[in-house]
C-alpha cells in the first residue's frame, strides 16, 4: 500500500515554453475547465501512452491477428465444406457423363472420353500440386485460367 502511495506521489518538474504556448496552455484550460497542470499532466500520459503501445506493437498486431483468425475460421470451415460438396458434385457429373456416354454411344466414344478425362485429370493435378508461392505472375495467371485454352470463347 505504501509502495502505491509511493508511485502516485506528484513531483515537480520544470519545464520551460515559450510564452505564447504558455498562453495557448492557459486559453485550453479555461476552456476544458482544468487546470494548466491538469492539461500538462494529460499531455505527458498521452504521449507516454503513444509510445507504450509503439513499444508493444508487434504483441497487438500478434493479438488482432488471433482475433481475426479466431472469427475467420469457422468461415473457412464453411468454405472447406462448400469445397468438397461441389468436388463430389462434380466427380459424380463426370462419372455420369462416362456412363451415358458408354450406354449411348458405345464403347469407342466411351474410351475416347476415358482417355480425355484421364488427360485432364494429369493437367489438372500438375496445377493442383506446384507451389503457388513461387510463381511468376504469369505462371499465377495461367493457374487460375486453367480450362481457358480448352474452350472455344
Amino acid at each position: 500500500m505504501k509502495e502505491q502511495k509511493e508511485k502516485e506521489k506528484l513531483i515537480p518538474i520544470i519545464v520551460r515554453i515559450p510564452k505564447y504556448k504558455k498562453d495557448m496552455l492557459e486559453k485550453l484550460a479555461t476552456k476544458q475547465g482544468i487546470y494548466e497542470a491538469d492539461v500538462i499532466r494529460n499531455g505527458i500520459d498521452k504521449e507516454l501512452d503513444i509510445q507504450m503501445y509503439k513499444d508493444n506493437m508487434d504483441f497487438i498486431i500478434k493479438e488482432l491477428d488471433n482475433m481475426i483468425d479466431a472469427k475467420l475460421d469457422p468461415f473457412i470451415k464453411t468454405q472447406r465444406k462448400i469445397n468438397a460438396k461441389n468436388l463430389r458434385t462434380s466427380a459424380i457429373n463426370t462419372y455420369l457423363t462416362g456412363e451415358v456416354l458408354h450406354r449411348l454411344l458405345g464403347d469407342e466414344m466411351h474410351k475416347d472420353f476415358i482417355q480425355m478425362l484421364n488427360n485432364a485429370r494429369k493437367k489438372a493435378n500438375y496445377y493442383i500440386n506446384r507451389d503457388t508461392d513461387n510463381m511468376s505472375k504469369q505462371d499465377l495467371y495461367d493457374f487460375y485460367t486453367i480450362g481457358e485454352m480448352y474452350r472455344n470463347e
